[in-house]
């Protein structure tokens, strides 16, 4: 394999574990959102059928909510490169600093009601697919795996309904159902 990230080659090993980095994380991730997104939709019937009664006008909008309300992604460490100052405590070079992406997402001071999942929420800087250089390279096609499933499941779907309460992961960074048991109506597909 010849590869090679800023003029340097990647050893064999390291360019698989790319791969299978941008597999797992996509996957992982993706299914999650799907998984605890469908579950918040069932918590909030109101907004699934907000959802529902134009999904293709209302999708994207819902698809940034729920990216914010689920934040598949629990945390994210990484290590201060250099001396800064954050919310009036001192980081130093070489400190581990850990952002917690549910925390953010749901920060009152960046979004008005944040405990409320509201699929028509027309500003929504969340961060579920980080920010800056750590931006999460994939976001564009998990958009458009998220936008295909919901289409695809909520066209589909008829009377979607648990059967018995979803059963988390036991993680400490990824977030999600493991199961969540659910019985429906196939109905047609709209559009």
């Amino acid at each position: 394999m010849a590869c090679e990230v800023d003029g340097q080659r990647l050893e064999d090993m390291e360019f698989l574990l790319f791969f299978l980095l941008l597999i797992d994380a996509g996957g992982d991730t993706t299914r999650n959102l799907l998984a605890s997104g469908l579950n918040a939709m069932l918590d909030h019937p109101d907004q699934l059928a907000w959802l529902k009664a134009d999904l293709p006008g209302r999708l994207p909008a819902a698809r940034e909510e729920l990216l914010r309300w689920t934040t598949p992604v629990i945390y994210m460490r990484r290590t201060a490169r250099a001396d800064a100052e954050l919310g009036g405590k001192t980081i130093r070079k070489g400190d581990k600093v850990v952002m917690y992406f549910g925390s953010a997402n749901r920060d009152p001071g960046q979004f008005d009601r944040p405990d409320r999942l509201d699929l028509s929420r027309a500003r929504n800087e969340h961060i579920a697919f980080g920010n800056g250089p750590h931006v999460c390279l994939g976001q564009h096609i998990a958009r458009i795996e998220i936008d295909a499933m919901l289409v695809e499941v909520l066209s589909r779907l008829e009377d979607v309904e648990r059967t018995a309460p979803p059963e988390w992961l036991a993680s400490n960074f990824i977030s999600g159902p493991r199961t969540m048991p659910v019985r429906f109506r196939a109905g047609r597909r709209v559009g």
